[in-house]
């Protein structure tokens, strides 16, 4: 995943796969440009629709729906259609069921999203992959149409995967295949590989609407501000403070985000819960009033679609009157309901006293941190249009806090846009976030010569090739969940790896990896296992293998120096693991005789 280094040009594309919908932006970085250059990421639009008169197919997002027909025939976005078949919400099955709240688990969307996959005969990331493969085909498209054939097929390719802030690394990595299996990476004749790397969706966010702000002369070196992208599924928060804007801009994540499955599509949940409740009232009283379900599915679309989402859902404020809804023609009447404000107050506040704790866990981070209290927040994100939103956080912090949002689909596309950003600044090396917070503590085990001093006996063992006393299963922990990282830092750490003097060739060896929640993990392993269920500063102690670290000794192992004399004759292998942090990826190379003996790339670990 390393970025383009020649001096071809680059097309950069980012996705933002959302729960409900899907977005995708491109921009093209002209070979040579290696300095300062003013992108503009371009939206992609016309989606594909069964309807050639449908107005919805030309807005900046396509629908995250699929649907396979009998014949193994694929629809999908506008073209799926309204019925049992149509899988929605399956981005969200990339989480496993234990990661999900139990609200979340046991809602209708999750059950039937699952229900319906199953019936495919393929899994979620497979789902995914054959959705994503339906994108990827009209975005090419529709580059190649608009600047040409030779254009799109000679210059390579940087993607920018956008995933939740708060997923566990296992579910980018399930990102990750889908990509890979959808055909997104496979070879262009002619052509470089197509590279990618990894962001947060409230990252990208952030990119795009601090872009907008910079230009408009509204960042001033030492303020802080806060992010809150709010999407269909999750609202994610991050908090940056500016160190600079010239000669270009440079951020710094100041506290460690935060996350929470209270995105729009739970107000929806809401909304329609309530609607049902009323309908079903109503009908107690007058059995000639259809029920939600016999509604016919051309109202429910009206309703939901137009009165809801376009009109209730982005315009209602607090303190305004109530809404008629209009349940259609029934018969020779047209019945209908009357939300009360309070009606209306108690569906947005299911979900806006989530939004405001997260924020105010922002807020409270940044002035423990500073001593002052963020300059704004912007709200970003197609839920982050909403006015209720807007409004009640404005009162909130009135007169000590500014709230920020763009108009028009500006907040819908910021995570498609700022994930182009961010590709291009990785293409440039010019990472406009220069620290990010860790949330997780990282490191690998290691043996080292035993100190009865300073290691538990149950540690002690004798090495059985060096037959040494050695403390074995001790944890170097190389990052801390907290910890501010600078991007491009390299850390070094030297090791030996010890080999049978009887082995010959080239020997393959590893390290492994592990994750862990806790700011301040235990040192040996035993008690971090003991420990996982134990209860810490971050509730439930979360620690886990993490990846394996795979190596090769760079020359045959018969050449290595002979140690130990008779009794426990062996080879050594001196080698060095160094870190790097290029955006929100950790780079781990493993170095000996000067050559790179492995190489380990994790996307998406910081943010």
């Amino acid at each position: 995943m390393a970025p383009q280094t020649d001096k071809k040009g680059v097309i950069v594309i980012g996705i933002d796969f959302g729960t409900t919908f899907t977005g995708v932006a491109y921009t093209y970085i002209p070979p040579g440009n290696e300095g300062t250059i003013d992108l503009k990421p371009v939206p992609i639009t016309n989606w594909p629709a069964s309807d050639s008169d449908d107005a919805h197919s030309d807005t900046a997002k396509v629908p995250s729906r699929i649907s396979y027909t009998l014949g193994g025939n694929i629809t999908w976005g506008h073209q799926a259609p309204d019925n049992q078949s149509t899988i929605t919400w399956f981005k969200l099955l990339l989480l496993d069921a234990g990661d999900l709240p139990p609200h979340l688990k046991n809602s209708d969307h999750i059950k039937q999203a699952r229900e319906r996959v199953r019936k495919t005969g393929k899994d979620a990331v497979t789902v995914i992959s054959d959705f994503l493969a339906k994108v990827w085909h009209h975005v090419l498209e529709t580059i190649t149409r608009a600047l040409g054939q030779q254009f799109a097929k000679s210059n390579p390719i940087q993607l920018v995967i956008t995933v939740p802030a708060m997923w566990q690394d296992y579910a980018v990595l399930r990102m990750e295949n889908a990509i890979e299996k959808a055909g997104i990476l496979a070879n262009r004749p002619g052509c470089d590989d197509t590279t990618y790397t990894v962001v947060s969706e409230p990252e990208a966010a952030s990119l795009a609407s601090i872009d907008g702000f910079n230009k408009h002369g509204v960042l001033v070196p030492g303020q802080t501000f806060i992010v809150a992208d709010l999407g269909g599924g999750t609202v994610d928060i991050f908090s940056f403070r500016v160190k600079s804007i010239q000669p270009q801009l440079a951020l710094e994540e100041i506290v460690e985000g935060d996350g929470a499955l209270c995105g729009g599509t739970f107000l929806d949940q809401a909304f329609l819960a309530f609607l049902i409740a009323r309908i079903q009232r109503m009908k107690s009283k007058d059995k000639l009033i259809k029920t939600w379900k016999q509604l016919h599915s051309l109202e429910q679309r009206r309703i939901v679609n137009i009165v809801w989402e376009k009109g209730i859902k982005r315009k209602y404020c607090d303190g305004q009157s109530g809404r008629r809804i209009d349940l259609g023609a029934q018969g020779n009447r047209r019945p209908d309901i009357w939300m009360e404000a309070h009606d209306l107050n108690s569906v947005f506040d299911s979900t806006y006293n989530e939004v405001s704790r997260i924020v105010q866990g922002q807020i409270d981070g940044i002035l423990s941190k500073t001593g002052n209290k963020p300059k704004f927040i912007v709200l970003t994100g197609g839920f982050g249009r909403c006015e209720y939103i807007y409004q009640r956080l404005s009162t909130k912090y009135k007169g000590s806090i500014e709230i920020l949002f763009e108009n028009n689909d500006g907040p819908w596309t910021a995570v498609a846009r700022g994930a182009v950003l961010s590709g291009a600044a990785h293409v440039m090396s010019q990472d406009s976030v220069q620290s990010r917070i860790s949330r997780y503590s990282y490191g690998w085990t290691y043996f080292e010569p035993f100190c009865r001093v300073t290691h538990d006996m149950a540690d002690y063992s004798v090495h059985e090739i060096t037959g040494r006393p050695i403390a074995t299963d001790q944890m170097k922990w190389v990052i801390h969940r907290g910890e501010n990282i600078k991007s491009h830092s390299l850390r070094s750490y030297r090791y030996s790896q010890y080999f049978h003097a009887d082995l010959v060739g080239m020997v393959s060896f590893k390290m492994t990896m592990y994750r862990s929640n806790l700011i301040k993990p235990p040192k040996r392993l035993k008690e971090n296992e003991a420990n996982n269920d134990s209860t810490g500063m971050s509730g439930p102690s979360d620690f886990r293998k993490y990846v394996d670290i795979d190596m090769q000794s760079p020359v045959a192992i018969e050449t290595l120096p002979k140690l130990g004399g008779e009794d426990f004759p062996h080879r050594v292998l001196q080698f060095r693991l160094e870190l790097n942090i290029s955006g929100s990826c950790l780079i781990i190379k493993a170095i000996s005789h000067g050559q790179e003996i492995g190489k380990k790339t994790i996307s998406g670990i910081l943010g």
